[in-house]
């Protein structure tokens, strides 16, 4: 009953505000005005989807329309969620944020439920990083962690006073709870733990109100531009948004549905087909007619088998390409990195590349 207890969840959320809508989740559909709800359920004995698509309003500003989609697929105990959110384009916008307060309703009630993300707790507020052991489990546990799935967002206290942080970054707790589900944030706030963090990652450590993303895969042999870290001194009043806003395009970008969501979707449609040609066939008093219809959906299957064995092929032949491009800059990233003499690059907020000047070597007389 997991799966149902979670899409009963998703139901109460995605009902909310729709007046015919029944008080449990069942399948089918709701429109009312802008509107609408559609919800599917399947399963091959193995596996349980429970889909919900929203398609409603945006609260300020009602020509824009937000397509949200709910995945909820079980396998044995386990309860995979995927929340993937749209624009419906009507005309060319770009709005200030994806996530309405509706919808961080939704991932702060699955976050109370003990969602996580990997191996990971998923938290609607910001986790501390206090004491020597604090910053070691951080390290081991959070950052190196191979199972992490999220990036880490690290805050880190000015060096004059312990617990505060850069107003231009923005607000820890804020900026955890716009990137619940797509980050885990964490906050170091005293400064004797930002000198340890610093003996423990050299340059891949942060200090004195600086900020520094950690995506997935993290390893303490990395280059430091890989991880972008934000100086105090470099910050101001676009930062906290700009930082924000890359975490969400890079989540956007990697989103997948759960495993087994196409597969419990193809079984839908395909019981659904079936039993549109049973109830057509049992309709038809003539063996004549209903050969056609036989022989009619039997080749709309073919034309359909067809169709999806180009695209497979054709996205096998991206795929041979993107692999084949990732091993040459692999390759270049590796030569790169064994020249030390060459400028440091790193990525300043506007996204314009800025070289740093090598260090000329020290002479011996």
């Amino acid at each position: 009953m997991l799966a149902a207890a979670a899409a009963q969840v998703a139901w109460r959320w995605a009902a909310s505000g729709l007046a015919s809508a029944p008080d449990t989740w069942t399948a089918g559909e709701v429109i009312e005005g802008p509107f609408s709800l559609r919800t599917v359920v399947a399963d091959d004995g193995a596996r349980e989807l429970h889909r919900t698509v929203v398609l409603r309003p945006d609260e300020w500003d009602p020509s824009l329309l937000w397509r949200t989609t709910v995945d909820i697929v079980q396998r044995g105990e386990v309860v995979d969620v995927g929340v993937c959110v749209e624009q419906d384009m009507r005309h060319h916008r770009i709005p200030p944020s994806p996530l309405q307060p509706p919808l961080v309703s939704l991932l702060q009630e699955l976050v109370g439920r003990g969602a996580r993300a990997g191996g990971q707790r998923v938290a609607f507020v910001p986790q501390a990083v206090v004491g020597p052991g604090g910053v070691e489990d951080f390290v081991n546990k959070v950052l190196i962690d191979r199972e992490r799935r999220l990036p880490v967002l690290l805050f880190t206290n000015l060096k004059e006073q312990d617990g505060s942080y850069p107003e231009d970054a923005g607000d820890p707790s804020l900026a955890a709870r716009e990137l619940c589900g797509l980050a885990h944030v964490y906050v170091i706030p005293r400064t004797e733990d930002t000198h340890r963090l610093t003996r423990r990652l050299g340059m891949l450590s942060a200090y004195d109100g600086a900020v520094r993303i950690y995506w997935p895969r993290f390893h303490l042999g990395d280059p430091p531009p890989r991880h972008p870290l934000h100086l105090r001194q470099r910050l101001n009043k676009a930062s906290g948004p700009a930082i924000v806003r890359r975490i969400i395009e890079a989540g956007a970008r990697s989103y997948r549905p759960p495993d087994g969501t196409a597969a419990l979707l193809a079984v839908h449609a395909r019981e659904r087909e079936r039993q549109r040609v049973e109830q057509e066939v049992a309709a038809l008093q003539d063996d004549t007619a209903r050969a056609t219809v036989l022989r009619d959906s039997l080749y709309r299957a073919l034309d359909e088998n067809v169709r999806l064995e180009q695209e497979i092929e054709a996205l096998r032949d991206q795929l041979q390409h993107a692999m084949q491009r990732a091993e040459e800059l692999e390759t270049r990233a590796t030569a790169l990195r064994g020249r030390p003499e060459e400028a440091e690059v790193s990525l300043d907020l506007a996204g314009e590349a800025v070289a740093k000047p090598a260090v000329a070597p020290e002479t011996t007389p």
